[in-house]
C-alpha cells in the first residue's frame, strides 16, 4: 500500500456577535479541488439571502464605510481562526481517536 496524497479538512459552524459563520480549513500535500482559487482557510457568513465569503479587503479608493467594515471583518476572521485552532482537537475528535485506537488493538489481537 502506498499513500498518494494527504488531505486534511475540518469544518466548524460558529456564532460570533450574533452572526453565523461557516469556517473551513483544508490543506493537502497534493492537488485538490477544495483549494482552487482560495487559501487554506475559508470563512463564510450566513446572510438573510445567502451564504457569502467574509470580505476583509477593500480597494484603495474604497469609502470609509467599506474600509471600516473590512477592518471589522479582518478582526472577526482573526478571532474565528484562533478559536478553531484552539479547538482543533475537541472532545468529539478525541472520542473518535480513542475508538479508532481500540479498533486497531482488537484487530491486532
Amino acid at each position: 500500500m502506498k499513500i498518494e496524497q494527504n488531505t486534511v479538512s475540518r469544518d466548524w459552524i460558529l456564532l460570533c456577535e450574533g452572526r453565523r459563520f461557516f469556517v473551513n480549513f483544508t490543506a493537502s500535500d497534493g492537488r485538490t479541488l477544495a483549494l482552487c482559487n482560495r487559501d487554506n482557510w475559508r470563512i463564510c457568513e450566513e446572510t438573510d439571502s445567502d451564504v457569502e465569503d467574509v470580505n476583509a479587503y477593500v480597494f484603495d479608493d474604497g469609502s470609509p464605510e467599506e474600509q471600516q467594515r473590512a477592518e471589522e471583518n479582518a478582526l472577526i476572521i482573526e478571532r474565528l481562526t484562533a478559536f478553531c485552532i484552539a479547538n482543533w482537537d475537541n472532545g468529539f475528535i478525541q472520542q473518535l481517536r480513542q475508538k479508532w485506537n481500540e479498533q486497531c488493538k482488537s484487530r491486532k489481537e
